[in-house]
């Protein structure tokens, strides 16, 4: 590890549409002391001559070609070859704001914390900013038990007892990590081919050993939406069995590092958020409308849908939300149905 040099890993799969914008944004930081590794996945677009020719013209870029196998081990390969003192994992379609790796690098020196996390903006296609998400925690740092005790469960999902939210987000792109942090407990990401929201199933195993994080309060990174609108009919059969697997496999992490109840909690509060997209998108597909139903109504009836949803605690939620749950506990299905597809037409 080189002290003072922040690692920028960026995994790189035919962007050749945005991959100058995030690069621009990056090479251009006012923090300077970078090493910029692009990990091109096995691009079929001109992604890859790209990263090529950003190589020739910044020394502090470095080019890794593989053969294709997804984000997480594209991420991985970035570890295996980063030198710096801490280390950020950015997507290569967005892109950062101009003194991002300054406010986080300073952060870290500041306070010596481990992970420094912080917010974001959303941009539509148009590059229009339509919200921000700034992180609200009571104070900027947590350490020791507080952090499993109550930062990493603020991060996985709001408080159902307050219905307050910190603001916190767990993805690989929203927090600067320690190199000593990862290297010191051989950690690294999970494919996302083989566990859906990969970041939070890798970072729940992370956090069980880290001792201090900082929180800045600012939008210093902005999350693109890009061309996804096209992906928002596709019906994909096996996403609630994805998720299944997930929860599956975050319960056994808790049971593997003696995580309190309440992380338990939050991640059932999570699943069943990831669980209400997918049923918008199962109502919004070019399914008909028998399939649609059929497909909510076997999400509804499943065992872990029920046992998760009967642990809900409703009495911060909306009446819109207590009303589906209360729905989805008593297995009325067509009600349902229709409270979900009233939901996606507002999107």
């Amino acid at each position: 590890m080189k002290k003072g040099i922040v690692s920028i890993v960026l995994p790189v799969y035919n962007v050749e549409k945005y991959l100058n914008r995030c690069m621009e944004s990056v090479v251009n930081q006012s923090y300077p002391y970078l090493e910029i590794i692009m990990v091109d996945d096995g691009s079929t677009d001109s992604s890859g001559k790209m990263c090529d020719d950003w190589a020739k013209k910044d020394k502090r870029v470095k080019v890794i070609h593989k053969k294709n196998a997804g984000l997480g081990l594209a991420r991985n390969t970035g570890i295996e070859n980063a030198m710096g003192e801490y280390i950020c994992f950015f997507d290569s379609d967005d892109y950062i704001e101009h003194e991002t790796i300054e406010h986080l690098y300073n952060a870290a020196q500041k306070t010596s914390a481990e992970i420094v996390t912080f917010g974001f903006k959303t941009v539509d296609r148009n590059e229009h900013v339509t919200k921000e998400t700034i992180p609200l925690p009571p104070k900027e740092i947590y350490e020791g038990d507080e952090i499993i005790n109550v930062f990493l469960p603020e991060m996985i999902s709001f408080n159902p007892c307050t219905g307050k939210a910190y603001n916190l987000w767990m993805s690989a792109w929203a927090s600067m990590f320690s190199m000593k942090l990862i290297i010191d407990n051989d950690w690294s990401f999970v494919s996302e081919r083989k566990m859906i929201s990969e970041d939070v199933y890798s970072l729940l195993i992370l956090y069980a050993n880290v001792r201090k994080v900082c929180v800045v309060s600012e939008a210093l990174y902005n999350y693109c939406e890009n061309d996804t609108n096209s992906l928002t009919r596709v019906f994909r059969k096996d996403r609630y069995e994805k998720q299944k697997i997930f929860i599956k496999g975050c319960m056994e992490i808790c049971d593997q590092i003696g995580y309190p109840d309440e992380i338990r909690k939050r991640l059932n509060y999570q699943f069943i958020g990831n669980t209400l997209g997918a049923m918008k998108r199962i109502v919004i597909s070019e399914l008909d409308t028998k399939n649609r139903f059929l497909e909510i109504k076997k999400i509804v009836n499943d065992d872990v849908m029920q046992a998760i949803v009967s642990k809900l605690e409703l009495e911060k939620e909306s009446f819109a939300r207590k009303v589906l749950f209360w729905s989805m506990k008593k297995k009325l299905s067509f009600v349902v149905y229709c409270l979900i597809f009233i939901q996606a037409l507002k999107l």
